[in-house]
């Protein structure tokens, strides 16, 4: 009994030793944290859109069919041809001087051909003689004269005659160098007596007309645009001249990611230069677009030109926008809702991301008119 009672006595010391050492330590300072938002591992929640004080007029406006133009900025560019000799020689001949008028196969530079000329002279008298011996044939052996292998002789021959015929003129023709187009002679290298060798420098031909006018689109312009699609121009002094798509590229240029984009158009008497700058309008068929006032443009922090518009929920929005005409009263757009209320002129400090307290105002409502309240 006494064993007992010991051990009961030390059980209950033992307890009362470990409620006495918790009650020193000091207390549990975990706080509680009420959070208003949940964090998230993949991104930040949005802020909630900035609250305008004040009211926002807005202008209705709304979206018609009409034909689309692509707008690209280009120059004017021409076709060049570089002349050389086929042959090695003595230049014996220049005619002509640069800036003159060229047609296709006009002689440009000639080497002295006095000896190949000879050779193209004796061989086509060969060439003939041989024509009449194999006609002389044909008539015996339909008279029954000559056997039909003497029809076959005179042709062979005939044949061997040609075959030098065409490679005594094609030596002669490697000694002229001719235009390879209609064109203007831009520049002349040779000079009159100059020993030159083969594949040197005769000079260069430009053809002006048709003129082309190039340009860069970007992969979504690109594949709006349709071979022969027709097209204007508008050059710096403010002419236009028409013209058709000649050329879209299927491969985008590695360093600025355009298509090339070619536009043939006339030139009569050479007037547009090489290098002009113009405006391309390009024609991309039927479509619908806005007609909105230049002033209501404006561009977002990427530098993109748009429209601020009144989005769901009271918003204002910004629409990347591309200007498909121009007209006296206002420019043709895309990039909007077939219905939006655009942000009337004059309200620079509208951002995108406001919510406002839209006033809607009707189309060809006078700035000082009272406003239609909207919501």
């Amino acid at each position: 009994m006494p064993r007992l009672l010991s051990i009961m006595l030390g059980a209950i010391a033992l307890i009362a030793a470990v409620v006495g050492i918790r009650a020193l330590m000091p207390g549990d300072t975990t706080p509680n944290v009420a959070a208003d938002r949940v964090p998230t591992l993949d991104k930040v929640l949005p802020d909630s859109p900035q609250q305008h004080n004040g009211t926002v007029v807005f202008v209705r406006s709304s979206a018609v069919t009409r034909t689309l133009y692509l707008s690209l900025g280009g120059r004017s560019e021409a076709e060049i041809g570089e002349v050389a000799f086929g042959a090695a020689g003595k230049v014996t001949t220049t005619p002509g001087k640069e800036g003159d008028v060229v047609e296709a196969g006009a002689l440009l530079c000639g080497l002295d051909v006095d000896g190949a000329g000879a050779k193209v002279r004796q061989v086509e008298a060969v060439a003939a003689r041989k024509r009449e011996a194999f006609t002389s044939a044909q008539q015996r052996f339909a008279n029954g004269w000559v056997s039909e292998a003497w029809v076959k002789s005179a042709r062979s021959e005939l044949d061997e005659a040609q075959a030098a015929l065409e490679v005594a003129r094609n030596e002669f023709n490697r000694m002229q160098a001719v235009a390879p187009f209609r064109g203007v002679l831009e520049k002349r290298v040779a000079t009159t007596g100059q020993f030159v060798s083969l594949g040197t420098a005769c000079g260069t031909v430009v053809r002006l007309d048709p003129i082309n006018f190039v340009a860069g689109a970007n992969e979504r312009q690109a594949t709006q645009i349709l071979q022969n699609a027709p097209a204007r121009v508008r050059l710096p002094d403010g002419s236009e001249v028409a013209g058709a798509v000649s050329y879209v590229s299927r491969v985008a240029d590695p360093r600025s990611r355009n298509f090339l984009v070619k536009i043939a158009t006339p030139n009569p008497g050479n007037k547009i230069p090489v290098g002009r700058t113009a405006e391309i309008k390009i024609d991309i068929g039927p479509g619908k677009a806005h007609r909105v006032s230049p002033k209501l443009m404006t561009t977002d922090e990427q530098g993109r030109i748009g429209i601020r518009y009144l989005d769901v929920g009271g918003v204002v929005s910004f629409a990347p926008a591309d200007i498909v005409d121009e007209s006296e009263d206002g420019a043709w757009v895309t990039g909007l809702p077939d219905e939006a209320q655009l942000v009337a002129e004059g309200q620079e400090n509208i951002r995108p991301g406001m919510r406002v307290t839209p006033v809607i105002r009707e189309p060809g409502t006078d700035e000082g008119a009272a406003p239609e309240g909207g919501g």
